[in-house]
């Protein structure tokens, strides 16, 4: 009798320990810590090694492979047709400037922005120099990576051929002066179809969501949500939530419930740095290839209705706070 009174005692004891750890007996199940590379873009390469065209003239948007804007010598945006595996083939356009390839493109209104860079006419000029078309080095550029008419569809073939467009003073008629890398003969180009691309924003050019991770690629989802842990776990024929099986739908809508938080603006310079804070919300998804990096997101409070959202550690817009307390409590409700 008193050997049960004994075990009752214990396992009471027991109860009370993992209901005092968050109520969860999987935490050692938990990854320390995700593994996050950083994704590397082909554009500086292209640059140093593909063929410089340094012909006037227009190519198509679908042949262009890689766009690259700089003001004053520095790099102010950057995007590039990346394949990678673990991604769908719409979400092979990687923003590398400024968003370090962490966000999706939308590859509808990239492709407008292709277009006008497709529909650049070139003028004459009557000799102008380099040096009286204010065209020097350091200055402001466009270069552009593309596959050649012929192998390209939208997406597809390597890039073929590049060119490196360097942009001067205005003429004061509705154009720039312009000289093809390599070449010293100026030329000019609309003025406003010029400055859309090298004004272009590059919010206006990704899909309003932190993050965009296949579920196939995704062997756990780490949830940390203050004191609370959470885990989901799959492989081929199993779904698992905190060690519970669970149909694959209820699985795959939760996952999906995940990624719906939507992004509602840029981060501004006033937003504390991450090491003073605590995340309201960590989501941390770990992949099942070495070739992938580990996804980690989080969430921060930062004034009565908003949060910021950081993707690897790059924190760079703003969120619904009321976003994120509802998919809270329905991370809660769902375990």
């Amino acid at each position: 009798m008193r050997l049960k009174k004994c075990m009752t005692k214990l396992l009471l004891l027991l109860a009370a320990a993992w209901c005092l750890t968050g109520c969860s007996i999987f935490k050692e199940d938990f990854v320390e810590g995700v593994q996050i590379r950083e994704l590397e873009n082909h554009l500086e390469q292209w640059q140093q090694e593909l063929p410089k065209d340094t012909e006037f003239g227009g190519i198509g948007a679908h042949e262009i492979r890689g766009l690259k804007v700089q003001k004053k010598g520095k790099t102010v945006f950057a995007v590039s047709y990346e394949p990678r595996k673990g991604k769908e083939t719409f979400d092979y356009w990687d923003i590398s400037v400024p968003y370090h390839s962490l966000v999706s493109v939308n590859t509808e209104e990239l492709y407008n922005l292709l277009g006008t860079a497709a529909l650049m006419v070139w003028g004459e000029t009557d000799g102008v120099s380099m040096e009286e078309a204010g065209i020097t080095d350091s200055g402001t550029s466009l270069f552009l990576a593309y596959c050649e008419q012929g192998q390209a569809e939208k997406g597809g073939a390597e890039p073929t051929g590049a060119k490196s467009i360097l942009i001067g003073d205005t003429d004061g008629k509705g154009s720039y002066y312009a000289a093809m890398e390599g070449s010293s003969k100026v030329g000019l180009v609309n003025q406003i179809l010029m400055d859309e691309i090298l004004n272009a924003e590059p919010y206006e050019y990704i899909l309003k969501i932190p993050a965009l991770i296949s579920v196939d690629t995704v062997k756990k989802v780490q949830i940390l949500s203050g004191e609370k842990k959470y885990l989901m776990e799959q492989d081929k024929e199993s779904w698992k939530m905190d060690g519970e099986k669970v149909s694959q739908k209820d699985y795959q809508t939760l996952y999906g419930a995940l990624l719906d938080v939507m992004l509602t603006g840029e981060i501004d310079e006033n937003v504390k740095s991450e090491e003073e804070r605590e995340p309201v919300l960590t989501l941390q998804f770990i992949r099942n290839s070495e070739e992938l990096s580990d996804m980690e997101v989080k969430y921060y409070s930062c004034d009565e209705s908003r949060m910021s959202v950081s993707v690897n550690g790059q924190e760079r817009f703003f969120v619904e706070k009321d976003a994120v307390f509802a998919l809270k409590e329905r991370i809660e409700t769902s375990f």
